[in-house]
């Protein structure tokens, strides 16, 4: 039929009568007249709300219209030397690598030591599944930062000194050393002090006399509001529990504060430590635990019956620099039993 069209166009009975066509106005009009004849092919894809009520959409297509969010480290302010820049080039060509995490706090303290400059030359690789560009980082890497260099791993942070010794830089390129900046003040405490995080589960009668047997035989539970690790330990009593235990906040400025208190016990050098029975013992307890130390309900069909309560493995907060820059390999127990939260680092339990 297109046929008819062009033959009925080129001889004159499309145009009005005494109009002369030109060559070009011939093939415009045949291509407008066909286009009605032939069907429309359209390459987009279904809007995302049809997608996701369609089951039988591709799984590709499904994934497209489900935007996935990625976060970048922390930018570095600070100026870069020469020698900062060169160190950190050079450990880019000869194929070092530097693991980390955008929320790692000592990963973005190990770029700061590098300046603004120096940390866009490093070889940083993101470990994190969330991050921007994250790759499967080797199993040889069991804490963030971790370096490889000339085929050997190193963990934690690193002076640049020591870089330029385990990567045979220049070693008569003298570095300044390295003063991190201090802490950004902290805001006013709301009246009567900070209190620590809500607990939100529902306690047990088990977890409930457990918490009043320990207060009643004089136990003390030593933390602080800031202490992921506190907030841990009171996580596995449930809310109603939680109110019952005999919690001694020791920050100065937390609610309730008795950090005069914590100071006079020369054995609360980590949050959060127990005192039972007149002994300390530091970091997060499971509850059975705290049952046998406190001679809590000896009959095994009363025994506080609780599910392990693993610690977050990532911040509560995006982007918020409360890791604990603890080893989290295989080895590491499920729970930290040692100075989880370092009084002389409080900063880093935050």
């Amino acid at each position: 039929m297109w046929l008819r069209v062009v033959v009925a166009v080129l001889c004159g009975s499309v145009a009005p009568e005494g109009a002369r066509l030109t060559r070009t106005a011939v093939l415009r009009s045949a291509v407008a007249a066909t286009s009605a004849l032939v069907p429309t092919v359209v390459h987009s894809v279904p809007p995302p709300e049809l997608l996701a009520r369609a089951p039988e959409a591709p799984a590709q297509l499904r994934q497209q219209a489900e935007p996935k969010v990625l976060y970048t480290p922390p930018s570095v302010k600070g100026l870069s030397s020469p020698e900062q820049v060169q160190l950190a080039e050079h450990l880019s060509k000869t194929g070092a690598k530097f693991y980390g995490a955008y929320w790692c706090s000592f990963c973005r303290r190990q770029r700061d030591m590098f300046g603004a400059g120096g940390a866009r030359a490093l070889p940083y690789v993101e470990c994190a599944e969330d991050g921007f560009r994250s790759q499967r980082c080797p199993p040889q890497v069991t804490g963030y930062p971790a370096w490889q260099i000339n085929g050997k791993f190193y963990s934690g942070m690193r002076t640049l000194q020591d870089l330029q010794s385990i990567s045979d830089f220049d070693s008569s390129v003298k570095f300044a050393e390295y003063v991190p900046p201090p802490p950004p003040p902290r805001p006013p405490p709301p009246p009567g002090g900070y209190k620590p995080p809500v607990v939100d589960g529902k306690s047990t009668a088990e977890q409930l006399a457990l918490a009043r047997h320990l207060k009643a035989s004089g136990a003390k539970f030593y933390g602080a509001y800031w202490c992921r690790y506190c907030g841990v330990q009171r996580t596995m009593f449930g809310a109603e529990a939680t109110v019952a235990l005999p919690y001694v906040e020791c920050a100065e400025d937390g609610y309730q504060s008795a950090s005069a208190v914590c100071r006079t016990q020369a054995q609360v050098t980590a949050y959060p430590t127990w005192q039972i029975g007149g002994q300390f013992y530091s970091g997060a307890r499971q509850l059975d635990e705290l049952a046998k130390l406190s001679g809590f309900d000896a009959k095994p069909q009363a025994a506080a019956k609780v599910a392990a309560v693993a610690p977050p493995t990532e911040p509560t907060q995006r982007g918020a620099s409360n890791d604990l820059g603890i080893d989290f390999g295989g080895n590491a127990p499920v729970l930290r039993t040692g100075d989880d939260c370092d009084l002389q680092r409080e900063e880093d339990c935050k």
